[in-house]
């Protein structure tokens, strides 16, 4: 679908050489603007011939690394600094950046479940369309930086998915080892239709998706990994002079390469309550042992329901609330990455 189609206005040049930053600006008629617009902040920075890369956050309200970590990169660097083309978008989907929510407070929709979008649909599905058609075609690779949000607390990892294409396959790869996270996973995604992630991957091109604590809290220590996952990947295309800067530069472990290939490596609770978690982020897990416990407060005689460990692993994800509903996620667990992966 044409790009001329979207109702996005910007005064963006993707061709021009400089910085810019200004906004996409979204129409958005409501009760309280009759001629509103929804403003998506975006910065542009080109110096020369070179790779694109796309920088993106806050897909998702509640997760802050993204969206901190942009506006500080946003605002350091200048064209001088770099080599190519790089395209942020700190808050893609600032509606629900605003309201600290998952979802936009607009029309009820995941940003990550709207690709590729509609030029004539709703809020999101409007900024996903023009993202799709105006932005992801000009990128050689894009990393996308989230974390667990409210709901899920996540050990530090940058992710991609296993791929066809054996090319595109070793180039993910190679990518993914340079941002030096603490841990790298390979993975099969079980989350749906919609995501930003399939959108570049069947365009052939690079993505990677961070994530980077959660609970809805920013921390020291994730915003020292966001800095330095994203800044290393802009080394990896030499769009950023420099040299990578690895786990052992930093005085923490060497990047760990896991795996997470079928669905049971997620853990669900069957029944509402309060869950109490058997281990922390990072730690080793054996098959068939209790990951956690759900407890009833309105029946004390009824013993908890156990949630047991389905894979053998590392757990990389726990739920981050104790109330849980019937179908939440309480625990991701990944593998060490099998001989030949």
């Amino acid at each position: 679908m044409s790009i001329d189609l979207s109702p996005v206005q910007t005064d963006i040049n993707y061709e021009k050489e400089g910085k810019q930053v200004t906004y996409l600006r979204i129409p958005h008629s409501r009760n309280s603007s009759a001629w509103g617009k929804v403003l998506i902040p975006i910065v542009v920075i080109q110096n020369s011939k070179g790779p694109t890369a796309l920088l993106v956050g806050g897909s998702h309200g509640g997760e802050h690394e993204g969206p901190v970590s942009l506006l500080k990169l946003a605002r350091e660097l200048q064209p001088e600094h770099i080599h190519g083309r790089i395209i942020i978008l700190p808050a893609m989907n600032l509606p629900a950046v605003e309201a600290g929510q998952r979802v936009s407070p607009i029309d009820g929709l995941d940003m990550n479940r709207s690709f590729p979008g509609k030029p004539d649909g709703s809020v999101t599905q409007i900024i996903a369309h023009y993202v799709h058609e105006a932005i992801l075609p000009l990128c050689d690779a894009v990393l996308d930086i989230h974390a667990g949000g409210y709901s899920l607390d996540l050990y530090p990892y940058m992710s991609m998915h296993y791929l066809g294409d054996t090319q595109q396959m070793a180039n993910t790869r190679a990518a993914l080892y340079a941002t030096q996270a603490p841990m790298g996973i390979i993975m099969e995604e079980f989350t749906g239709t919609g995501l930003l992630d399939y959108a570049v991957e069947a365009m052939g091109k690079v993505f990677l998706c961070a994530e980077i604590g959660g609970y809805g809290r920013l921390t020291k220590h994730t915003i020292a990994l966001a800095d330095v996952s994203i800044r290393n990947f802009l080394k990896h295309y030499k769009i950023l002079e420099g040299e990578i800067v690895t786990c052992e530069d930093r005085d923490i472990h060497p990047m760990r390469m896991m795996e997470i290939p079928d669905a049971e490596n997620y853990h669900h609770v069957m029944s509402a309550g309060i869950y109490e978690p058997c281990f922390d982020l990072g730690d080793e897990i054996k098959h068939g042992e209790v990951l956690g416990r759900v407890h009833f407060v309105q029946y004390p005689e009824q013993e908890p329901e156990l949630v047991l460990a389905e894979r053998a692993g590392v757990l990389i994800g726990t739920r981050g609330p104790g109330q849980v509903e019937l179908g939440d996620c309480v625990a991701l667990i990944a593998r060490n990455m099998t001989k030949g992966t």
